[in-house]
């Protein structure tokens, strides 16, 4: 499933792959008009899309009310959803078909249904009643009723115009994080963005292995597989998760020996017996786990037991393989602030162990910690959200997420004390070790050091994101005053790491899990790739 589900009535059938492709490139590059957009939406001549859909009390009610669209969708998603419209269809307004004993078939959307009689609606709102006597086959329908061909008969701009009026559809009012971002995706030039997939629920990470496959970890629990620029319907894995706010499945790496051993290596928090971090390792046969292959390397704390204002928020959760071999982890302080400070508790911490989950005696708190806790690598962090390692240099930069005023890039250092909640931003503490970078308070997510296959002025610097501004920056680790933007446009981007061949793979999601307005099957996959150009 990979286009979002309610949208599947706006048009009908596909229009041909390379008119998709090029409406579908001109309209992620180019805003619109979103004026311009209702007049195509409503003319009965363009898309007229008010034959099925009502829009803040106008037009009909049998396809979903798009009156909030703009507030539930990113751009990607509401271009797939009238190109393709047929891929996904909401539940609840899926097309049923019924083969009648005099010969007839009827499709239509189930209006109503009594034990005796079925009343059927179709695009032009006529309504078949039909006796259940005279029904000699029912099924579901695959594709939408509306009409086909009227995607590839706006043109670009038009097409271009239709999308922005439907990402304009939001209410401002009840804003949700992330959602005022609005595309297009602007890019460093030279640079082009298109989407892989479509369909994720709740992402929070994702890890490319050598083949090019890439794994996403789903919040609700899944970890997905997308293979050959194909999302695979069967997950790699389902785990049993808290998703209560940001709990859930919530990081993936993969084993620098992965083609050999397939070891896949997870984050998430655990319902039973108590609410949890759990790291967890698994053992890959094709794209899928291999049965009873769970092996547990470390348990985290009590949940309840820690406080917090919001106790399933700020769990952290990325993991990945440090130069020296280890398997780092962030955890997150869940809002209670207090315990980033204590060597008994792994929140708000980045932990540090052997990858059979056995503790590094060199870990720098070995002798001061006891049992588990000794795990632990540096302290005084809030939200590490993200962090990445360097594949050139080992050097580790994290990504942690702001209170009231300052998102912070930490310089990952062995024993290092960020400070957290005694010191935010800069600091003249002694004992604190300060950021190497700030920006004012929004949302920072992911984070990955560009590789060799980029231009030579994008080798080694590090990407990072904002999940609520919708931009990607670059930053030079030798002279971190040197940020610059690389992208902007992107909705709700939570994860982002780079393939072997350059390509920049970013993880956009749909609202938090908790957000009254979170719609699964709504994140997708986007990569972005150098086309040539000079800077």
């Amino acid at each position: 499933m990979t286009a979002p589900l309610w949208l599947a009535f706006l048009l009908a059938a596909s229009p041909p792959a390379d008119i998709r492709t090029d409406l579908a490139r001109f309209a992620m590059a180019n805003h619109g008009d979103a004026k311009r957009g209702q007049a195509v939406f409503e003319d009965p001549k363009g898309a007229g899309c008010l034959k099925c859909h009502r829009v803040r009390g106008k037009g009909a009610d049998i396809g979903p009310d798009l009156s909030n669209v703009g507030g539930k969708y990113a751009r990607e998603h509401l271009i797939e959803s009238i190109l393709e419209p047929s891929r996904q269809i909401v539940e609840g307004y899926r097309p049923t078909v019924v083969a009648l004993d005099d010969g007839r078939v009827l499709t239509g959307l189930v209006r109503s249904e009594t034990a005796d009689r079925l009343t059927l609606v179709d695009v032009e709102a006529r309504e078949s009643v039909v006796e259940k006597s005279a029904i000699a086959a029912r099924k579901f329908a695959e594709t939408s009723i509306m009409p086909d061909g009227l995607a590839s008969g706006l043109g670009r701009e038009p097409f271009a115009d239709l999308v922005a009026y439907l990402e304009s559809l939001r209410d401002r009012d009840q804003p949700t994080p992330g959602s005022g971002a609005v595309g297009p995706i602007r890019l460093a030039h030279g640079f082009e963005a298109r989407k892989i997939v479509g369909g994720l629920t709740a992402a929070t990470a994702l890890t490319v292995a050598p083949d090019g496959r890439v794994f996403v970890a789903e919040q609700t629990g899944t970890l997905r597989v997308v293979k050959d620029r194909r999302l695979l319907p069967e997950p790699f894995v389902t785990l049993d998760v808290d998703s209560t706010w940001e709990r859930g499945l919530i990081g993936v790496t993969l084993d620098p020996e992965f083609p050999s051993n397939g070891f896949v290596y997870v984050t998430y928090v655990a319902r039973e017996p108590y609410p949890h971090h759990r790291v967890a390792r698994f053992t890959a046969r094709g794209d899928v786990a291999a049965p009873g292959s769970e092996v547990v390397l470390l348990r985290g704390d009590d949940q309840r037991k820690l406080g917090g204002v919001v106790p399933a928020g700020h769990q952290g959760g990325a993991l990945h393989f440090g130069r020296d071999g280890k398997l780092y982890i962030a955890i997150g302080e869940q809002t209670a602030r207090t315990p980033s400070q204590r060597l008994d508790t792994f929140q708000g911490k980045l932990l540090r162990i052997n990858p059979d989950g056995t503790i590094p005696a060199d870990n720098p708190f070995y002798g001061q910690a006891r049992g588990k806790y000794r795990a632990i690598w540096a302290l005084g962090l809030r939200n590490p959200f993200t962090f990445a390692v360097s594949p050139r240099t080992g050097r580790i930069l994290i990504n942690d997420v702001g209170d009231n005023r300052w998102e912070e890039i930490d310089e990952g250092v062995p024993g290092a004390n960020y400070g957290w909640p005694e010191s935010e931003g800069k600091t003249s503490i002694e004992r604190f070790r300060g950021p190497i970078y700030t920006y004012p308070v929004a949302s920072i997510a992911g984070g990955a050091f560009g590789p060799e296959g980029l231009p030579p002025q994008y080798r080694g610097q590090y990407f990072f994101m904002d999940f609520v501004q919708g931009w990607i920056k670059v930053l030079d680790p030798d002279h971190p005053s040197d940020v610059r933007t690389f992208a902007t446009g992107l909705s709700r981007p939570c994860d982002l790491a780079f393939a072997a061949d350059g390509r920049l793979l970013v993880l956009l999601r749909d609202a938090w899990v908790i957000d009254g307005k979170f719609r699964p099957h709504s994140g997708s996959l986007v990569e972005i790739r150098w086309s040539g150009g000079r800077e």
